[in-house]
């Protein structure tokens, strides 16, 4: 059995990030008296953890002060367990247990998860340790990952340093080289340990265990003995939810639709995850952008097919903020999936498959749709008509049914070969010695075919048409109208063969 264990170091601040507009921005945690944590552009500043809320501001006026929200935190914790299911079913939320108050420690600030099933498939350990590091760090986490056999291993092993591993052969040496102080959860019981010089989890075993259960407290012993794999450890699974809907609040009231961008890749990317996670794929899906004193403005996006690739969903994303003009400036953003389908896994092909030229044709549709509108998008349609004027229609792409864009109506059965440029109207031709002239006497080279039809629709024709070239070697198509119908007559040309 193997267990990864994901310490989110910096978990409060990650959240805060999420609704960074522009990179680079200043900005701090604090709670109501000092600053808890700093980003990069705050530190460069000079600001620091454990800062006055005053002298922060004081020291950089341009610093962004944002309160810590547990509630968000715990959401945002929620969403990343989502995206870790589609690696395994079996993941709970992890608390941690170095606070000093009971609120504090109630509050998960990482995951364990079961991957033992799931190794070979995604490669082995250290392939899936990597892919799901790299995975979180583009959702906007910074995480220290442990992998150990028991759940209780692998959180200690984060907690204390990132990519740590510990063998079953080797459990307990490379838990017992951990410092005790992973194991204290107060104040007091770090500076306990400090004072009889226990400094790694090796110098607590070897004190009696009724001494350690007296100073320490059981709980410490019985966190100590589920890492070592002593004493079974229930947990309780993370359920994904049934619908996707996650909003992210921005820290400057944005003006401009198309700097949403930014801010809308970290509600993508989770909606991918969730997809992964229930073998799903989506069709639709809508942006929610919040304005202060009236309706949100909706960005509904449509796909040609289902899919989850996080790419393609930006993409059309960010064709469509580019095309829209917001009523008002947003300062929250709101994602919620619609018409999911179930998505098997596609199979890897040595050479490409008719399927892909469809995918790439609904790709290009879904991306004109996302920039001029769905009723802009228009395509040529063969219809079952002899008569040239009716034997094509022009219609709206429906990027919703795939199954359209490759549908094709076959041509009725021709005698003669048909030119792909016809003109928007025939041009009559005149006639000399009893012969078509256009430019040049013309010689029948092939012909007649007559058509005859459009009776049901009071658009009767009675035409022969021939193939017919010029002195320049030039091939028309061409036809002579058959006498009595509506007073036309004579000679007609309506195309050109390239």
């Amino acid at each position: 059995m193997w267990w990864l264990g994901l310490f989110f170091e910096r978990l409060s601040l990650d959240v805060v990030e999420r609704g960074v507009v522009v990179p680079g921005t200043a900005l701090a945690l604090c709670d109501r008296r000092c600053v808890l944590d700093a980003n990069d552009a705050a530190l460069e500043l000079g600001v620091v953890a454990g800062m006055k809320r005053a002298a922060a501001q004081a020291l950089a006026p341009s610093l962004r002060l944002i309160e810590r929200d547990p509630r968000a935190e715990r959401r945002a914790l929620e969403s990343a367990a989502t995206w870790m299911q589609q690696f395994t079913p079996s993941v709970s939320l992890q608390s941690d247990l170095a606070f000093e108050t009971l609120d504090e420690a109630s509050s998960p600030c990482g995951l364990l998860a079961e991957v033992a099933p799931s190794l070979r498939y995604f490669g082995g350990l250290r392939a899936l340790l990597g892919r799901v590091h790299a995975g979180l760090r583009s959702l906007g986490y910074r995480v220290r990952i442990g992998a150990a056999p028991t759940a209780g291993a692998a959180w200690l092993l984060a907690r204390h340093r990132h990519a740590s591993f510990a063998s079953p052969a080797r459990l307990e040496q490379r838990i017992g080289a951990l410092p005790a102080r992973l194991l204290a959860r107060t104040r007091a019981q770090r500076a306990l340990l400090d004072s009889v010089d226990v400094r790694t989890v090796r110098d607590l075993l070897a004190l009696p265990r009724a001494a350690i259960a007296r100073r320490l407290g059981e709980a410490l012993l019985d966190e100590l003995d589920r890492a070592l794999g002593h004493r079974p450890e229930p947990r309780q699974w993370f359920e994904t939810p049934p619908v996707f809907d996650l909003r992210v609040e921005l820290l400057t009231h944005v003006e401009q639709a198309e700097a949403l961008v930014f801010a809308a890749r970290r509600l993508i990317d989770p909606m991918t995850g969730w997809l992964a996670a229930r073998r799903g794929a989506i069709r639709a899906f809508t942006l929610y952008v919040g304005h202060e004193g009236r309706d949100d403005t909706q960005i509904g996006i449509r796909l040609a097919d289902p899919t989850r690739d996080p790419e393609r969903l930006l993409s059309l994303l960010r064709e469509k903020l580019a095309a829209t003009r917001l009523p008002e400036p947003a300062h929250a953003l709101r994602l919620h999936g619609e018409d999911i389908v179930t998505l098997p896994d596609a199979s890897g092909e040595l050479f490409p498959s008719p399927g892909a030229a469809h995918e790439s044709l609904r790709r290009l549709v879904e991306q004109l749709q996302a920039r001029l509108g769905p009723g802009h998008v228009q395509r040529v349609r063969v219809a079952a008509d002899h008569r040239p004027e009716a034997a094509y229609r022009i219609e709206t792409v429906d990027a919703l049914d795939p199954n359209r864009l490759r549908e094709s109506v076959p041509a009725p059965m021709a005698s003669l070969p048909r030119p792909l440029w016809l003109l928007e109207r025939p041009i009559p031709l005149t006639e000399r010695n009893n012969r078509p002239w256009w430019h040049s006497p013309l010689r029948l080279l092939a012909g007649p075919e007559r058509i005859e039809g459009g009776w049901w629709d009071d658009s009767l024709m009675q035409r022969d048409y021939f193939i017919a070239e010029d002195d320049a070697h030039a091939l028309y198509w061409i036809y002579r109208e058959r006498p009595g119908i509506d007073g036309r007559r004579g000679w007609f040309v309506q195309g050109r063969f390239g």
